[in-house]
């Protein structure tokens, strides 16, 4: 399912602009940034029983806070990641970019986030743009051009199989659901979103 904006005239224009600005970039200094919500009641959706069978599993009744989780993804991996609970609003996302993702850019790096109002405050953009790298927000209703939102999907279903039912426990699956990426993931993935082609 997509949002019928997505096929407007002004957003088919929004997105071949976004790709006239992107495709002057250097694979390697692509950066991209999204967040994803996750929780302590997160189970798996399919489950294995014998045939004729139904599978059955428990869960908690609440699912407690949500715990965000923000990461930025080059085409070397997760370069910088952070969790916290609660939404993104203005002060985290401030300390994200300043404290976790800051230290790990270079100059010539192309930072790409969406449009969320936190990422558009006095400061993140100045921030990014003091050690030689710049910013590029995404087309509105362009999901498809974040590898990122690939990851997440991964991250979440290794969370999902875990089961972590204390905010102790669930950090630190989010830790080893993060080492499960691998350098053959970032490829699809990029490759998915037009990014890359994959070597014969």
């Amino acid at each position: 399912m997509h949002a019928s904006e997505k096929y407007t005239e002004r957003v088919q224009k929004l997105r071949a602009e976004y790709w006239t600005t992107i495709g002057e970039v250097n694979l390697a200094d692509l950066v991209f940034i999204d967040e994803a919500g996750v929780n302590i009641a997160m189970t798996r959706r399919f489950a294995r029983s014998p045939q004729g069978t139904r599978a059955y599993g428990d869960r908690p009744d609440g699912r407690g806070k949500n715990v965000t989780m923000i990461g930025a993804m080059s085409t070397e991996g997760i370069i910088a990641a952070m969790t916290f609970t609660g939404g993104t609003n203005r002060s985290a996302f401030e300390t994200y970019v300043t404290q976790v993702l800051v230290p790990n850019l270079w100059p010539g790096a192309t930072v790409v986030m969406d449009n969320f109002s936190s990422h558009k405050v006095t400061g993140i953009k100045e921030a990014i743009e003091a050690v030689g790298a710049r910013l590029v927000y995404l087309s509105p209703y362009s999901p498809d051009f974040s590898p990122i939102e690939n990851c997440w999907s991964k991250v979440k279903e290794f969370l999902r199989s875990q089961a972590a039912r204390t905010y102790e426990e669930l950090d630190q699956a989010i830790t080893n659901a993060l080492d499960t990426v691998t350098k053959k993931d970032i490829i699809g993935w990029f490759t998915h979103c037009c990014y890359y082609i994959a070597p014969n």
